[in-house]
């Protein structure tokens, strides 16, 4: 979990945090995506630090990896309260949903079988709005 305190990043660091921050709640960048960005912001910026990057900063809980199946590539978003997300078998978008399993869900869960549930994903797919109405 992240603690309310932000560590003091690598400059390369910070940059990456600053670009999934900037792009908000809901919006899921993929590490091209946030190269892209951090190239036009650093030019000598490298992939490979953007991967090295998005991996610390998930360790240290400023930010969320979300794999869904069938997307090309992870994504990544800030870090915030707990939801689901919903990809469109259509057109490849991925959204949030207001939706997270009950703690006493979990807990039931981890009783019955003898979990130790650290985190859950809940992916819901199907066809976005847009795409169901056309």
């Amino acid at each position: 979990m992240a603690s309310s305190v932000k560590p003091k990043l690598p400059k390369n660091y910070q940059l990456i945090y600053d670009i999934v921050q900037a792009s908000g709640v809901g919006r899921h960048l993929t590490p091209s995506d946030i190269f892209t960005k951090a190239h036009k912001r650093r030019p000598g910026i490298g992939f490979s630090t953007v991967y090295r990057g998005l991996e610390r900063l998930r360790e240290l809980g400023l930010v969320s990896e979300l794999y869904v199946p069938g997307a090309d590539a992870a994504t990544y978003e800030p870090s915030g309260p707990r939801h689901a997300h919903f990809r469109c078998s259509a057109c490849g978008e991925i959204e949030d949903v207001a939706y997270a399993i009950p703690p006493r869900t979990l807990k039931t869960l981890a009783l019955q079988h003898g979990f130790k549930i650290a985190s859950e994903r809940v992916t819901f797919e199907g066809r976005c709005a847009a795409c169901a109405a056309s």
